[in-house]
């Protein structure tokens, strides 16, 4: 988006931020003078799906948003081990980006993120003390660790393991059960990784840690979150157990059939969810939502 004469670049303006050995590349959208969301997108997923989901209705809410391609993904380093996908290692990565605004003199209003994006989210508003004015926790995945060999992600871990990436590329373009709004992307952001990288963070994911209940109930910020209502692999009591740890917070629940109009049903409900939450946010003093 370019601006012409007169107005307002709204972006994407691309950079990277090196992060614990790791450099990730950053984009950020929006008034280039207001404050900024923060947000991470899941495991396997990339910066180009927070765009695409979330662009129109963040903007159409006056909400700038910088996002970034994790460790190991898209145009960021490469994390060739599952070690490397730890969860404090993406919380810190998340944290490093909102460091570097702060040095452009930047503002950040929040910090969220899909999937993995919001457990290290979450942990880095812990790990760090980041402050805003909340957290938005866009389909958390599970609580606490994850029991190794147990749960959806740990057969997708299984069918890497059995047959690699490639084998899971060819699951995916075949598989009739997935609806096309979900095939598309991650056969996008699949074949733009790394093939060793992606192995890595697939096979973290079985196992994996996420934040746990005391860790929510500890955050000086409120919990938003997004559910979907009927989906296994981001169970919508898990979002709301995010929220009641918290006490201070919402759920905006959503369908994955609304899904079928486009991705950016994700980002329409996340608009939602900080525009119900606008009076504290304002007070928190991020006016983006006005802009």
């Amino acid at each position: 988006m370019t601006a012409g004469k007169g107005q307002v670049d709204l972006g994407p303006r691309c950079w990277r931020v090196a992060s614990d050995g790791a450099e990730v590349a950053v984009a950020d959208l929006g008034h280039p003078d207001a404050p900024a969301l923060v947000l991470a997108h899941g495991a396997g997923s990339s910066a180009r799906f927070i765009i695409d989901a979330f662009t129109a209705p963040l903007f159409r809410a006056g909400i700038r948003f910088v996002t970034y391609d994790l460790r190991g993904h898209g145009e960021s380093s490469p994390a060739r081990d599952p070690v490397d996908h730890a969860l404090d290692h993406h919380a810190d990565d998340l944290a490093a980006v909102v460091a570097d605004l702060t040095v452009r003199g930047v503002r950040v209003g929040a910090v969220g993120g899909v999937s993995l994006g919001a457990h290290a989210a979450v942990r880095a508003v812990s790990r760090h003390g980041l402050r805003g004015a909340f957290v938005l926790g866009c389909l958390p995945a599970w609580v606490g660790r994850a029991t190794p060999g147990e749960g959806p992600h740990a057969i997708v871990a299984g069918a890497v393991r059995a047959a690699g990436v490639e084998g899971l590329l060819a699951r995916v373009e075949s598989s009739p059960e997935l609806p096309a709004w979900l095939r598309h992307p991650l056969l996008r952001d699949y074949r733009r990784h790394d093939p060793a990288s992606l192995t890595a963070i697939l096979l973290a994911l079985d196992g994996g840690e996420a934040p746990t209940l005391e860790e929510i109930e500890g955050l000086t910020t409120a919990v938003l979150t997004v559910a979907w209502d009927d989906d296994p692999l981001h169970p919508a009591e898990v979002a709301a157990s995010w929220v009641m740890a918290r006490e201070v917070g919402l759920v905006q629940p959503c369908s994955l059939d609304d899904m079928e109009q486009g991705v950016e049903a994700l980002g329409r409900a996340a608009a939602r969810a900080i525009v119900r939450f606008r009076g504290p946010m304002e007070r928190a003093g991020d006016r983006s939502a006005d802009r």
